[in-house]
């Protein structure tokens, strides 16, 4: 998502105090974690395995995403797991 921040963000982010920004939005997506996390599995019905959520301040973007536990069937027998391990030999 572009242009995320509020007036008084900006204004913070223009008098240097960049960090109390990400500070406070990283505090406000920790808060509401499960309850995103509830309402995208109600709205998918899939369960979420990870959330990664992250901002950028100069451009101003923000990303939220949501991986999704593989749906009954799906990716059999291609050969593709979505979540390999990081550090799993390929």
């Amino acid at each position: 998502m572009y242009d995320t921040l509020t007036k008084g963000e900006r204004s913070l982010v223009d008098d240097g105090r960049r960090e109390l920004v990400l500070a406070a939005r990283k505090a406000y997506q920790q808060t509401m974690r499960t309850d995103l996390i509830a309402l995208v599995e109600q709205l998918s019905e899939r369960r979420v395995v990870a959330f990664l959520s992250d901002n950028h301040l100069d451009p101003d973007i923000a990303v939220e995403s949501f991986v999704l536990e593989q749906a009954a069937g799906e990716g059999q027998g291609d050969g593709v797991d979505p979540l390999v391990s990081a550090d799993a030999t390929v």
